[in-house]
């Protein structure tokens, strides 16, 4: 019996007590493609509600769901999905943001036409936890920005990623133990190994800022992974713009919580008329 083909483009999702209404959605965007040759797979750390259960009337063959025996946290979980993937190029995305229609035929044919790049992501367009349009970032776009942006902060919207499995395998995957700024790790880690990463101006997703997804107690433990990955990846390649930056999170780190709470927001996301915390 001849072997199926595997299928263009693997869309990497990772769940852990999603909100069912935020999950349906999220998958309802994948399957909406205009580009229809890829797989859905989707992750699962034991959670009350089973993600079978939530998309039990979503009959598609193109989903697969692989739920870990224990919880792994996102960073495992994601190395699990890459292991699993059975295409070259994976999508991620996360369980409460939304795919615009054109999202994976856009990058496929990008990718296609670039073998040189490794990671193409995209602009965002921001939603509130209704959906209501709150503003949109611009991230750079060329690698030389991107590059550039990285010693400063992250500047690489995970969700909105495609990446070649064989270029993240190759620098090693999301390292497991990190629990804060998984994918910046990986996008530091890559760029200084050589690879090659681009951006959609046009967006690509919806990305979802919701009331209480970003918790007080993570703020100081993601400003200080952030400090720790720059300091390893980039020390002696810090300009004088780098310095201020790494200077500024570190007086961060020294004022009261719900000050850090608001500064961080302010320097990450200044720009966005209403924007709520994002889980990540």
């Amino acid at each position: 019996m001849t072997k199926p083909q595997p299928p263009a483009i693997t869309v990497l999702m990772s769940v852990y007590e999603p909100q069912p209404g935020f999950l349906r959605e999220a998958v309802s965007s994948v399957l909406a493609q205009t580009f229809t040759d890829f797989e859905l797979l989707i992750i699962e750390d034991p959670s009350a509600v089973l993600t079978g259960t939530i998309l039990a009337d979503m009959d598609d063959s193109r989903i697969r769901v692989h739920r870990n025996d224990v919880r792994l946290g996102l960073a495992e979980s994601l190395n699990v999905g890459v292991a699993l993937a059975r295409s070259a190029l994976i999508a991620r995305l996360d369980f409460d943001d939304v795919c615009l229609p054109q999202r994976l035929e856009r990058q496929l044919a990008f990718l296609s036409s670039h073998p040189e790049i490794d990671v193409y992501g995209s602009r965002i367009n921001v939603i509130d936890e209704s959906g209501r349009l709150i503003g949109r970032r611009n991230l750079p776009l060329s690698h030389d920005e991107i590059a550039a942006g990285l010693r400063r902060t992250n500047v690489v919207s995970h969700p909105s990623v495609m990446f070649r499995k064989a270029s993240v395998e190759a620098a090693g995957g999301y390292e497991a133990t990190r629990v804060f700024s998984e994918d910046f790790d990986l996008w530091c880690r890559m760029v200084t190994r050589g690879a090659r990463f681009a951006a959609s101006e046009e967006p690509l997703i919806l990305y979802r800022f919701r009331p209480g997804a970003l918790k007080f107690s993570r703020i100081r433990p993601t400003i200080k992974s952030m400090i720790e990955i720059k300091t390893r990846y980039f020390r002696g390649r810090f300009g004088v713009v780098d310095r201020l930056r790494l200077f500024a999170e570190r007086i961060l780190m020294l004022l009261p919580q719900r000050l850090v709470v608001q500064l961080f927001r302010w320097i990450e996301y200044r720009g966005l008329s209403g924007g709520q915390d994002r889980e990540y």
